[in-house]
């Protein structure tokens, strides 16, 4: 199936659900009401459960408290903020099954890709909550393939410990789940600086001037991988990507490798996305 067909299948990429359609029209407004949103926020707790846990697991590792409830986390991140964790948190719910594929497994992926983008960010002079989001929905694409070619060769290995997972998809495909990914996040209206670092993940030292948010996505993603892989220690440093780091001013490779700067996904929390 090319690129294009698969875009025009409407039932393939999750519709944007009818609660966070409302919700993002009230964020929209020149004066958002805070009590509205969480209003219509407490009639969806599935909802309310999976965006608690995204910003308490982004706040995670800063001496921030543990926040319990919706109105907590407007007050102290801003709408700004709570708006991008209303989208991904719905992402869970529009994923809950997929052929072949251990959610549970793919989320605990995805959310240490997440914390990892969010943990180099500050550095690199990039939005902490941009990265975080980014880093979550980095795979939605490979998702979208998997219910469209269920049987497809390049789809099979599971997508956490998969490295080779861009170049197969393109020598198979002709295109891979950055593309759809992208796609999928421009439908539900994320930030175009989201839609477009997903877009180019896989390949950012392919640039003379890499972005930023791609190189952090890339270098987050091959390091959950890598932690995936059990690999630790010199042969982790050997087999970093340092060219996509020094592309992109990132110079905490050592640390990096030398131990994550963040608390690795368990079942229990990846389980509310599963």
């Amino acid at each position: 199936m090319k690129l294009e067909e698969l875009l025009g299948v409407n039932t393939l990429i999750p519709s944007l659900p009818i609660t966070v359609a409302m919700l993002l029209q009230e964020f929209q407004k020149e004066e958002p009401d805070a009590r509205t949103i969480a209003a219509m926020l407490k009639g969806e707790i599935g909802l309310t459960i999976r965006i608690l846990r995204l910003v308490n697991s982004a706040s995670h590792g800063r001496g921030s408290q543990r926040i319990g409830s919706v109105e907590t986390a407007m007050a102290l991140l801003g709408l700004a903020a709570v708006r991008q964790f209303v989208n991904a948190a719905a992402v869970g719910g529009a994923f809950k099954k997929v052929p072949g594929v251990n959610m549970t497994d793919f989320w605990r992926y995805s959310l240490d890709v997440a914390k990892l983008s969010q943990s180099m960010a500050a550095p690199l002079g990039m939005d902490e909550g941009t990265a975080f989001t980014a880093g979550l929905l980095h795979g939605t694409g490979d998702l979208i393939l998997k219910i469209a070619m269920p049987a497809r060769p390049s789809l099979q290995p599971p997508f956490e410990s998969d490295v080779d997972r861009h170049r197969a998809q393109m020598a198979d495909l002709g295109y891979s789940y950055a593309e759809v990914g992208a796609a999928f996040a421009a439908q539900w209206q994320f930030p175009d600086e989201i839609a477009e670092a997903i877009r180019h993940h896989c390949n950012p030292d392919e640039e003379e001037e890499p972005e930023t948010l791609p190189g952090i996505l890339y270098l987050a993603s091959w390091s959950a991988r890598a932690h995936e892989l059990e690999m630790d220690g010199p042969a982790l440093f050997d087999q970093f990507p340092h060219s996509v780091a020094q592309a992109i001013g990132f110079t905490g490779a050592q640390a990096l490798c030398a131990g994550a700067p963040i608390e690795w996904t368990g079942a229990e929390e990846a389980g509310d996305f599963a």
